[in-house]
């Protein structure tokens, strides 16, 4: 059932996508006609057609935090950094949504840890999050901080975020619930890792 809904949502992204594009290639092919017999009309329209994409350049971050506001998630903009914070089901996350595109950038920092020192446990996580990325869209990576002596882990999603798709709060939900899907298998894989060094030795 799970495959089923994920199967039709990457669909309905993908016409979505189409129909998207389509209409901005057509937009610009218009704005690119021969404009030496109607000068006067193009010169008229101008204004307008800048105001429109200004218009579409506001709501993909605008569009964003409304379907956050519809979900329950309250949130705060980072000015500094340019990026809205909000925490859903106990996590926090921190997401790019620039006004010139329509995709979105989602990032769940630190959610985990581990002793720097502990090479062993280093080494399973290095495996697991390279199993995480070959089966997952959301991509997982690690930093270390030699200061604090840890590994902290991290992951990062790219989505397309545009009025088109269908059931928007429901694409959002979605695509949070696969972040903690990620953490899940990559907890489970490093266990099945320590199970497998277990009965070896």
């Amino acid at each position: 059932m799970e495959k089923t809904l994920i199967l039709l949502l990457v669909v309905a992204i993908l016409v979505a996508a189409y129909n998207y594009f389509r209409d901005k290639s057509d937009e610009d092919e218009a704005d690119d006609g021969d404009a030496a017999p109607r000068s006067d009309m193009n010169n008229q329209q101008e204004p307008n057609m800048v105001g429109t994409d200004q218009t579409v350049k506001r709501n993909t971050r605008d569009f964003f935090l409304d379907t956050l506001t519809k979900i329950g998630c309250q949130y705060e903009i980072d000015e500094d950094n340019d990026t809205i914070i909000f925490a859903y089901q106990g996590e926090y996350f921190q997401v790019y949504a620039r006004d010139e595109s329509p995709f979105v950038t989602l990032y769940d920092t630190h959610w985990a840890h581990i002793e720097l020192c502990d090479i062993d446990e280093f080494a399973r996580l290095q495996k697991a999050i390279n199993q995480s990325n070959i089966n997952n869209s959301v991509i997982t990576v690690y930093t270390i901080d030699k200061a604090g002596g840890n590994v902290d882990v991290h992951c990062k999603s790219v989505v397309l975020f545009i009025p088109e798709l269908p059931s928007i709060a429901d694409y959002l939900r979605l695509e949070l619930g696969e972040f903690f899907r990620v953490h899940n298998s990559i907890s489970a894989e490093m266990e099945k890792l320590r199970k497998a060094e277990q009965a070896d030795s």
